[in-house]
């Protein structure tokens, strides 16, 4: 179930556990207002097809957005935004004012999400502040119908509990700090959803299986992340406007927000351009077991440390298949013809050998 509504008069989607005061009045003018078929209020994620009208009930001082009878799952009831869901709205839009930029609150696109905070730059930001509970489903929904609008969304999480929908969108959480009155500039430490890539070298002491090819450590070079740390939700606000931070898909999979120097250099090792594009993680799933079940042709491969160029001119062709077990071998070196299971040696930097 969810909370989310389409207010059909307006052609808008609302939030029914965090409306703004105006919104509120609007909804709770609704009361003994609607009739089935009216389709003035419908719900986003009905328990059944064609059963998403509602209406609006009133128990006590507390209004409900119900379904007519048949309709399948229970009352969502109504709620104004909290104090410390505007502050933290209050606070994006400060930071991004502080960096130069336009920022509005509750604005509209045109694939009629509304963004708790809009920020108008380079790259067309807009800021999810989070905080009543929703499904990872429904945040890429929501995150793919503002992107086809021109929007980046970026999701904010305010505590040390991870949601759902968190690295499956967009998402940067920060340090638990209190919302009880709006914050100081900076207070508000971007924790986690932002990560650096550096190059590391394909070995035991640092991969247990090697990435690529998901076998034993191959020697080559590949992308590993580290926390982006230093930063603010402050800093955030200012860069990914701004384009100095952006969105990625780590291997086809959980999505990051990394320099774009850190993605050039993943683009470079693995050949893959896993930049964040909403709504199209099942194409880059296909490419990425297409990719990985194939040997690699980059040329960049070519040259470096573990190829054949160390071995010897006139040396003798290396084996390439294990005398014992028959495996493929990954160190070659003429003369050699075990795997390091059946005949192991040490790897020294004084060996000549190649990689496969």
């Amino acid at each position: 179930m969810t909370t989310d509504v389409r207010f059909v008069p307006d052609d808008r989607q609302l939030d029914l556990s965090r409306l703004s005061p105006a919104d509120f009045a609007l909804i709770a003018a609704l009361h003994g207002q609607i009739d089935r078929g009216d389709r003035v209020l419908l719900c986003l994620r009905p328990a059944q097809d064609g059963a998403d009208e509602m209406y609006i009930r009133k128990r006590g001082d507390t209004f409900w957005a119900a379904h007519f009878p048949g309709g399948g799952h229970g009352d969502h009831e109504i709620r104004l935004e909290s104090d410390e869901h505007r502050r933290q709205k209050d606070y994006w839009c400060r930071a991004a004012t502080d960096a130069g930029f336009e920022a509005e609150q509750e604005f509209r696109t045109a694939g009629k999400t509304v963004l708790d905070v809009a920020i108008k730059g380079p790259c067309q930001t807009g800021v999810e502040v989070q905080r009543s509970h929703i499904t990872a489903a429904h945040a890429k929904a929501r995150t793919t119908k503002s992107y086809k609008a021109g929007w980046l969304p970026v999701w904010f999480a305010d505590s040390d509990a991870q949601p759902k929908w968190f690295f499956e969108v967009p998402s940067v959480g920060c340090n638990s700090i209190g919302w009880t009155s709006l914050p100081h500039r900076r207070a508000a430490t971007a924790a986690r959803g932002l990560r650096t890539i550096s190059a590391a070298r394909c070995t035991a002491g640092v991969f247990d299986r090697c990435p690529d090819r998901n076998k034993r450590p191959c020697g080559r070079y590949h992308p590993q992340h580290e926390p982006w740390a230093g930063l603010t939700i402050d800093d955030v606000a200012a860069m990914m406007p701004a384009r100095q931070a952006v969105p990625m898909r780590w291997n086809g999979k959980q999505i990051y927000i990394v320099p774009p120097k850190s993605l050039d250099l993943y683009r470079e090792l693995t050949g893959r351009d896993d930049l964040y594009r909403a709504g199209q993680k099942e194409q880059i799933e296909r490419t990425l077991r297409q990719q990985l079940s194939q040997e690699c042709l980059s040329p960049k491969h070519d040259g470096g440390l573990f190829d054949a160029d160390l071995v010897a001119p006139g040396l003798p062709e290396a084996p390439t298949h294990c005398r014992s077990c028959g495996q493929k071998l990954l160190l070659r070196r003429p003369g050699r013809d075990g795997c390091q299971r059946c005949d192991p040696i040490p790897l020294t930097s004084s060996l000549r050998f190649k990689w496969d």
